[in-house]
């Protein structure tokens, strides 16, 4: 009876873990931001024999439908990359889901930064200059900021203005089908400005048809040393694009804790770290209580910015 007792006990006291093939679902299409952190993942989890996982790219509504499949879910092998969107969509509206709620936020990933650009040839040589010039007319410059007004490249060019005290409602924001033609048109001489994430920027300060201005991160990039951190040009914004791998609302505290297991490991991984490389971001790890209290955090600073925008849902 002893022996019979130990091994229940062993038992008992053992991790969750995958068991099956696990489905990492993402909100865009082949390509995209959260697909690449998808495959990086998937990689992750076969190369280190954690188990097998397919991705799953399941479009619209600017994710939500990603994020609403596996909310509703009552496996722990349904998983999602979850970014920025999940909070301005239910800010705004377009989505009911609510992200402090309605999934489980398993571990915080890694963010990149929003780079304020122009063309190499533009007369605003720091970021001081291209907000002066924002100060005397605030329409005057035509800024893209991509596909999404209330994202965090529309949030990282509105807080630049409030902290000049210029009305962010005035600047002249432009939409795009996303960073790649923001880029284009920026190259193109049809716009002035760019607020998109460093990844769509840096290849192009260092090849010198661009000039970053300033990055919305807490410190300087390695691939690009010599761009300032807005903060140290006297703007305190700081505002990244994060990456947070959530699961369904119904998951257990163990199995909440064999994925935070499983994702640290991932975390550390040399896959993963040479995707964070690729866009010059910051790999930093939380686990699910403290990121699930950073999205709380961040949920109200969105709201408030949002609101003030006027792209948030009436209450």
């Amino acid at each position: 009876m002893a022996s019979l007792a130990l091994g229940t006990s062993a038992i008992a006291q053992e991790a969750w873990k995958p068991s099956k093939t696990v489905e990492i679902v993402v909100g865009s299409a082949a390509g995209g931001g959260n697909d690449k952190s998808a495959r990086a993942l998937q990689k992750v989890l076969s190369e280190s024999g954690v188990t097998e996982s397919v991705v799953l790219n399941k479009t619209g509504a600017g994710g939500g439908l990603a994020y609403g499949y596996v909310s509703q879910k009552k496996d722990p092998h349904f998983i999602g990359i979850a970014q920025g969107g999940i909070m301005s969509n239910h800010i705004s509206g377009r989505s009911e889901l609510d992200p402090l709620t309605d999934v489980t936020p398993l571990s915080y990933m890694g963010n990149e930064a929003v780079a304020i650009a122009v063309r190499s040839d533009s007369p605003y040589k720091n970021i001081t200059e291209f907000v002066e010039q924002l100060t005397k007319d605030p329409a005057s410059l035509a800024i893209s900021v991509g596909s999404d007004r209330g994202g965090v490249n529309h949030g990282a060019v509105a807080l630049l203005a409030k902290e000049r005290g210029i009305n962010p409602n005035q600047l002249k924001i432009v939409i795009f089908s996303g960073g790649a033609e923001s880029v284009t048109n920026l190259l193109g001489g049809h716009i002035d400005a760019m607020s998109q994430l460093q990844n769509n920027a840096i290849p192009h300060h260092q090849s010198g048809a661009m000039r970053i201005l300033c990055l919305t991160s807490d410190q300087r990039a390695q691939a690009v040393p010599d761009v300032p951190t807005c903060k140290e040009e006297g703007f305190d914004v700081v505002m990244t694009n994060w990456t947070v791998v959530i699961g369904p609302k119904s998951l257990t505290e163990e199995q909440v804790k064999g994925w935070e297991a499983v994702l640290r490991d991932a975390n550390a991984s040399p896959t993963w770290k040479a995707l964070i490389e690729s866009v010059a971001g910051d790999g930093r790890y939380m686990d699910s209580a403290t990121t699930r209290e950073f999205l709380k955090e961040d949920y109200a600073q969105a709201k408030d910015l949002m609101t003030e925008l006027g792209l948030a849902k009436k209450q």
